[in-house]
């Protein structure tokens, strides 16, 4: 590997870290790295931004190291991390300034009590004074999960936080089989946009804990979980039955490859999952997908099998789907999309003929079912430009 791509950057400046913490990952065509501080410190400036390429070895940030300037960090290592390098220098204190940030008087006290650097935060109260609610998102793990606590059981939720001012809440759904971890590239994508991008596991799948099996119990069971706020939703194949159910508390519904608008549905794709025979599910969903996911997936398939095949009996049989979401849509009152994949061999994109006048759609060329997986960026863009409609 010659270059990578900077993915997620973790730690922002003025922030402290200590050794081995890791500060940013570095995406190949192959993998993600982590690449770990060497040692305690504190991040001085970023030298590149996010979804930037830049050459093996780069320098990529200013950092000061407790009690002593490093002249340069390690030297990337090949091939297991191969990352490009962080070189590390002396702080120096120019011109310095006895003005201080605009903030709150509960901004500093939080800010003294977990050593963010106010300077290094972009305020969102009046005249751009830093707030309480700022120092929140500043210290919010770049990637956190967690689960929420409801009647329906523990729903597991992954998320990304939004870059900047945050403009909205994005929830992406899942189809089935599936789970969270499946919008790792599109929740980056719209956490650069300035959208905070939650995922979560629906009951059956992933890391939620949730005996729901029926739709409507599936249905209930995110209902209870999800933020007080307004959501655009992102939902995938099956998800978007999911989501037709939750548009009361949605801004806008973007449904990709959606299940429930025609009849037709691979029950080769269906029998393949639930028997675990893999390769010949993934040549029908029409991408690669990595050697470790396939291992997580067929040990969750081995081990939620019975819970799968109940919700799938709600889902389709014998190649014919059973449940369909066209009245649902007709009487939307927010903005619908529809993503069909032109040659879709587990739900055909004629279904598009289907849907009814006040839904946008959209067809991408390719032959997968994975829209999120083939454009992840163009997607981004189109849940901004609705956001954007919208006002």
């Amino acid at each position: 590997m010659e270059e990578g791509r900077i993915g997620l950057i973790i730690k922002k400046p003025g922030e402290a870290f200590r050794r081995g913490e890791t500060l940013l990952e570095v995406e190949s065509d192959k993998t993600t790295v982590e690449v770990p501080a060497l040692q305690d410190g504190v991040l001085i400036e970023w030298l590149v931004t996010s979804d930037q390429m830049v050459p093996v070895e780069s320098a990529i940030a200013r950092i000061e190291i407790e009690g002593e300037a490093v002249a340069e960090a390690r030297k990337a290592e090949a091939p297991a991390s191969n990352a490009p390098v962080l070189r590390s220098v002396q702080r120096h204190h120019v011109g310095v300034s006895n003005a201080r940030p605009r903030a709150s008087t509960a901004a500093r006290v939080a800010a003294r009590r977990t050593g963010i650097d106010l300077s290094a935060l972009a305020g969102s109260g009046r005249s751009g004074r830093i707030t309480r609610a700022d120092l929140a998102a500043a210290s919010r793990p770049a990637r956190a999960t967690y689960h929420v606590e409801t009647a329906h059981g523990k729903i597991f939720y992954r998320e990304w936080p939004a870059h900047g001012r945050q403009i909205g809440t994005v929830l992406l759904i899942h189809g089935l089989f599936a789970d969270s971890q499946s919008f790792t590239t599109l929740g980056r994508k719209l956490s650069t946009l300035g959208f905070r991008a939650i995922a979560v596991d629906l009951p059956g799948h992933g890391e939620t804990q949730s005996s729901a099996e029926t739709i409507e119990d599936l249905a209930a069971a995110i209902t209870a979980s999800l933020p007080p706020e307004k959501l655009d939703i992102v939902a995938h194949s099956f998800g978007a039955v999911i989501g037709s159910k939750l548009m009361e508390r949605a801004r806008s519904l973007t449904m990709l490859s959606p299940a429930g608008c025609g009849e037709e549905i691979s029950g080769a794709f269906v029998d393949a999952m639930l028997g675990v025979q893999l390769d010949h599910a993934f040549q029908l969903l029409g991408d690669s997908v990595p050697l470790e996911v396939q291992t997580s997936l067929a040990e969750h398939l081995s081990t939620h099998g019975r819970h799968l095949r109940a919700i799938a009996s709600h889902v389709s049989r014998d190649g014919s789907q059973m449940v369909s979401i066209l009245g649902a849509l007709a009487n939307a009152t927010i903005p619908v999309e529809a993503v069909f994949m032109r040659d879709d061999a587990i739900i055909p994109a004629h279904h598009a003929l289907n849907l009814p006048f006040n839904v946008a759609v959209r067809v991408m060329p390719g032959a997968s079912h994975m829209p999120h997986w083939r454009d992840p960026e163009a997607l981004a863009n189109l849940v901004a430009q609705i956001a954007r409609r919208r006002g």
